[in-house]
């Protein structure tokens, strides 16, 4: 898989791990479609006399992945992780205080932030130096990552993937999560002496395809102090371009003039799967991943 598309899945991964727990509504709907079967059984029990005297099977969680998710809800802290092995390396800064957020993505050569204050979300980045406002998007805290949402799913816990050299050093946990034609294995390792989160690797198998294997190293996740999660949004729209305002023909533009700074070529938009024609309706997102693509690999180049 070339790294346009790599940086695509980390780029969804980290949007994903910032959204989705955000919503009550989406969390709901995300836990009936993780337990779909168990549902079908539970119904399929009621209608079945033999089968209501039979106990239900409980499988317990960790207590350490428990501890880790409840991190999440103090009312302030820094959580810092470095990822690899999908797309462009990049550290993690997810910061909370008294409810504004905000996730820092430091590739290195440029940075993505994402910004969040009650209903009102931001995303920019520092290569295409445009920006778009969402509303009512995100109404809760935007801390839904994959620790949390491992717990608020119920997620059965597995041994199936567990790196046996890791094991000797950590606690390990893993846990499994289904969905379709794709399997993502989680395997979250714990300090032996303090219980903390030191790493886990999240492994996304889909029907056809190669695994992709991410790790997420934990550099820091304290609760007492915050990160940097300053915002002016009349700063921001001084010095970006408001993506979401420009007409179809305004967008074309602002991408050609933004490929030719950059040195971005035709073949180069055809190997991450887009043409020129594709600009006038491109979305923030895809052009934002493309370019930290292209750049990074630029980079390899150097």
């Amino acid at each position: 898989m070339n790294l346009y598309k790599k940086t695509l899945i980390l780029l969804a991964a980290l949007v994903f791990a910032f959204t989705a727990g955000c919503s009550k509504k989406n969390d709901s709907s995300a836990q009936d479609q993780s337990s779909d079967a168990v549902s079908s059984q539970s119904d399929s029990s009621q209608d079945d006399s033999s089968t209501q005297s039979q106990a239900p099977v409980k499988v317990e969680q960790g207590d350490k992945i428990k501890a880790a998710a409840g991190f999440f809800e103090n009312e302030k802290y820094e959580y810092i992780c470095k990822v690899t092995g999908s797309g462009a390396d990049a550290v993690v800064t997810l910061a909370k205080n008294n409810g504004v957020c905000k996730q820092t993505t430091d590739y290195g050569f440029t940075k993505s932030v994402i910004y969040c204050k009650g209903a009102d979300t931001f995303r920019y980045d520092g290569i295409t130096k445009a920006f778009v406002k969402e509303i009512g998007k995100i109404t809760t805290d935007p801390t839904g990552n994959l620790i949390t949402e491992t717990v608020k799913k119920e997620l059965p816990p597995t041994s199936t993937h567990i790196n046996a050299e890791d094991a000797k050093k950590y606690d390990a946990e893993e846990y499994t999560y289904t969905g379709g034609t794709y399997i993502t294995i989680l395997d979250f390792y714990f300090d032996k002496k303090t219980g903390m989160l030191s790493k886990y690797t999240v492994t996304s198998s889909v029907e056809g395809k190669d695994d992709e294997v991410e790790t997420r190293q934990v550099l820091r996740m304290t609760s007492k102090d915050t990160a940097d999660i300053d915002f002016s949004e009349i700063e921001l729209r001084n010095d970006y371009t408001d993506f979401s305002a420009l007409s179809e023909t305004d967008r074309e533009q602002f991408c050609k003039k933004l490929f030719e700074s950059r040195g971005v070529k035709e073949e180069d938009l055809y190997e991450a799967g887009l043409t020129m024609f594709d600009l006038k309706k491109i979305s923030y997102d895809d052009l934002s991943a493309f370019m930290i693509g292209f750049t990074a690999k630029q980079n390899e180049k150097k």
